[in-house]
C-alpha cells in the first residue's frame, strides 16, 4: 500500500501511524523503497497521541482501524485539518450507519469501503461495488483492493460514498476490452464508481405463465420438426420406389433387346448342311458380334 501511495499517488509526504515503529519500519524500509525514493517522502509515528500524527495532513487512509477507538481518531483528524478521510475495513463494520453519520457530520470528504479476506495473486481482474453489509464478499487480490484505495484518495466520485468492494468474474472481460481501447487503471477506478462498468444483472425467473408457454412452443417446435422429417423420409422413399420402378422396366426392356438379338443372330448364321462359303464361327463365339451386312 505504501509503495502504491508513493508510485501513484505521488505525495510530499507520507506518515506511517502505527502501535509499533519497529515493526513498521521492519515492513516498509526495504532495497524496493529505498531505490524507490519512497524512503525519502516516509516518516514514522506511534499512534499513541494521533492528533500529533494528523498534523499538517491532508488526507487519512486508514487500513483496518480498530472500530472501538475510530470514532476518536475521527475526531483528532478533523481537529488537525484532515480534509479527507478513507475507511479500509477488511470486515463488516458493525455499527456501519452511526460510523456514516460520524462522518457525514465531520464536514470532511470521506470513504468507507469494506473488501473480503486480502490474498497474495495477480491483479487487474473484475471488481464490482455492492452495499457496505452486504453478506458475503469473497477474497480479493490485494493489489488490486490496494490500487483502488489509492486511487479513490483523490476521485470525487467516492467522496460521501459507503460500499463493499468485492471480485466479479463477469467484469474482467470488460475490463480487459477496455484496456485494449487504452484504458487505465485510474479511469477504470472511476467509471466503477460511477456504475458504468458493473456486473451483468443475472436473469429474472421465468413466471408460470412465460414457463408454461415458453414449454408450449417448444412441444410446437418439436411437432413441427417431427413433422417435416415424416414428410421428407415419405418423398425419399417415393423417389427410391420410383427409382426401383425405372431399374426394373429398364431390365425387362434390355432383356427383351437382348433376347431378339439373339434371335435374328441364330436366323442369320444358320445355313444348309456342307455350305462352306458361310463364317465357320459358332452364334455363342460371335453372340455379341454385329450381324453382317446384307
Amino acid at each position: 500500500m505504501f509503495q502504491m501511495l508513493h508510485d501513484f499517488g505521488r505525495y510530499e509526504s507520507i506518515v506511517a501511524s502505527s502501535a509499533s515503529t519497529a515493526d513498521a519500519k521492519k515492513m516498509l524500509i526495504s532495497r524496493t523503497g529505498r531505490y524507490s525514493g519512497l524512503l525519502d517522502v516516509l516518516t514514522f509515528h506511534e499512534d499513541a497521541e494521533p492528533t500529533a500524527a494528523f498534523a499538517g495532513a491532508d488526507s487519512w487512509l486508514a487500513i483496518s482501524p480498530d472500530e472501538t477507538s475510530l470514532a476518536a481518531q475521527v475526531d483528532a483528524a478533523v481537529a488537525a485539518g484532515v480534509r479527507r478521510i478513507f475507511l479500509l475495513l477488511s470486515a463488516a463494520a458493525e455499527n456501519g450507519a452511526a460510523l456514516e453519520e460520524k462522518l457525514a457530520a465531520s464536514d470532511v470528504k470521506y470513504t468507507v469501503m469494506r473488501t473480503g479476506p486480502l490474498v497474495a495473486g495477480p491483479g487487474g481482474e473484475g471488481l464490482k461495488l455492492g452495499e457496505l453489509d452486504m453478506p458475503v464478499c469473497e477474497d480479493v487480490p490485494r493489489d488490486d483492493v490496494f490500487r483502488f484505495a489509492v486511487e479513490a484518495l483523490t476521485l470525487s466520485e467516492a467522496d460521501g460514498r459507503v460500499f463493499s468492494l468485492c471480485p466479479a468474474p463477469g467484469v474482467t472481460s470488460t475490463l480487459k476490452e477496455m484496456r485494449l481501447c487504452g484504458y487505465d487503471r485510474r479511469e477504470e477506478i472511476q467509471l466503477l464508481l460511477q456504475g458504468t462498468v458493473r456486473e451483468p444483472e443475472a436473469a429474472a425467473e421465468p413466471s408460470a405463465a412465460e414457463s408454461a408457454e415458453a414449454a408450449e412452443m417448444v412441444m410446437r417446435s418439436e411437432a413441427e420438426v417431427a413433422a417435416e422429417r415424416a414428410e421428407e423420409l415419405e418423398k425419399l422413399l417415393a423417389r427410391a420406389r420410383q427409382r426401383g420402378v425405372e431399374t426394373q422396366e429398364r431390365m425387362v426392356f434390355e432383356e427383351a433387346e437382348k433376347a431378339a438379338r439373339r434371335k435374328e443372330q441364330e436366323k442369320y448364321y444358320s445355313k444348309p448342311d456342307g455350305d462352306d462359303d458361310g463364317p465357320t464361327d459358332t452364334p455363342d463365339e460371335i453372340s455379341d458380334a454385329p450381324p453382317a451386312p446384307k
